[in-house]
């Protein structure tokens, strides 16, 4: 496909608009219909397709899918879900007074694993949009890719607005094409998740190219672009370098769960979870120290201590058992870090001295020497 630059002028811009929406509805039958069906090999080792016969799914795959999809607000989510809402509304009235001002922005930062990812799209997914029309998108959501040069993260945001690129252009005409865009999908929010690979590994000349870009997202005329960037604490450094930047941000940080102040929140999200599934709790869940152990096991991170609840659920049922035990949690911590058995939290004795990064038994790879110049 050509890359073509988009129209200027407004009555220009509606045309071009509706010859790319009407060259779409005309593909897609086309596109459909050279879909072939799922196939799926049988005992003879033919294959069926699977258009009239529904598939079996696993029960306790069904109840960690449905785990997965019951949500748990983590302490940051609501101060995350105020301030999108007051961006929300700030676009609602621009748009009522037709006075649009500069985009804004909501910086989430947390560790790995606390669950910042799945509270965005939470909100994102939460919000009612009343007033869409078919066609348009108020808001989408790409991960950073890396390295983050300023063509790769235009690309990705024309992929995610439906709007791929074949044929390579340059940075200035696709980001060009992202404005256009953007425009003409009415998107009101954009969502950079691993937003701390913004800070690229390139040279310093294509980390201030891919910043600058971002501004220019939230200075589009008539049409500024709220962004969402979620990331590591390295985001919150990316943000500092630049006062232009980080004056348009708000912060919103996810913390660690710590004994001390969530230990009540976990055992209650601990029974939610195993009465859900119909599991009863075993003795040894009523140890004093088996919260300290998850959360411990967890990193103190919202989402590893979510994701160990549920594969520790998954085990028990996959037992046959309806009572979920210690053992369970120590199953499903050594299947997931490949940590010997004595060194489990769950187990030894003295788990806080256990680590609970990256398992020691993995190989690191061996770095090659640079060569001298």
């Amino acid at each position: 496909m050509t890359l073509r630059q988009p129209p200027t002028g407004s009555a220009a811009a509606s045309r071009w608009g509706r010859q790319m929406q009407q060259r779409r509805r005309r593909q897609s039958p086309a596109l459909q219909m050279t879909k072939p069906p799922f196939r799926r090999r049988n005992a003879a080792g033919g294959s069926r397709a699977m258009t009239d016969e529904p598939i079996a799914t696993d029960p306790v795959a069904r109840i960690a899918v449905a785990l997965r999809r019951h949500f748990v607000a983590h302490p940051g989510y609501d101060a995350a879900q105020e301030l999108f809402r007051e961006l929300w509304q700030k676009r609602l009235a621009e748009l009522d007074l037709g006075q649009p001002s500069e985009g804004r922005g909501i910086a989430i930062i947390g560790e790995s694993g606390s669950g910042k990812t799945t509270a965005v799209r939470r909100i994102l997914h939460q919000q009612a949009f009343a007033d869409t029309d078919p066609g348009e998108l108020r808001w989408i959501s790409l991960r950073v890719p890396t390295p983050a040069t300023q063509k790769d993260l235009a690309r990705a945001i024309l992929r995610a607005l439906e709007f791929p690129i074949v044929r390579d252009s340059t940075a200035s005409r696709m980001w060009d094409l992202v404005n256009f865009h953007l425009h003409l999908r009415k998107t009101w929010f954009v969502h950079l998740d691993e937003g701390q690979e913004l800070g690229g590994r390139g040279s310093d000349t294509e980390r201030a190219a891919v910043i600058n870009a971002l501004k220019s997202l939230m200075q589009i005329p008539d049409w500024p672009i709220n962004l969402i960037v979620s990331g590591t604490p390295e985001l919150h450094d990316l943000l500092a370098k630049d006062p232009q930047l980080s004056r348009r941000f708000f912060v919103v940080r996810f913390h660690p769960v710590t004994e001390l102040d969530a230990r009540d929140d976990v055992l209650a999200l601990l029974e939610h979870y195993a009465a859900f599934a119909e599991l009863r709790l075993g003795a040894d869940l009523a140890d004093v120290e088996f919260i300290p152990r998850l959360i411990h096991a967890g990193r103190e991170q919202f989402g590893i201590i979510v994701e160990f609840l549920i594969g520790a659920i998954s085990r028990a049922l996959s037992a046959g058992r309806a009572e979920l035990r210690c053992g369970d949690f120590a199953e499903f911590y050594a299947a997931r870090t490949e940590n010997a058995f004595g060194r489990n939290p769950f187990t030894a004795a003295d788990f806080r001295t256990v680590p609970t990064g990256r398992s020691q038994l993995v190989d690191e790879p061996t770095p090659k020497p640079r060569r001298r110049r």
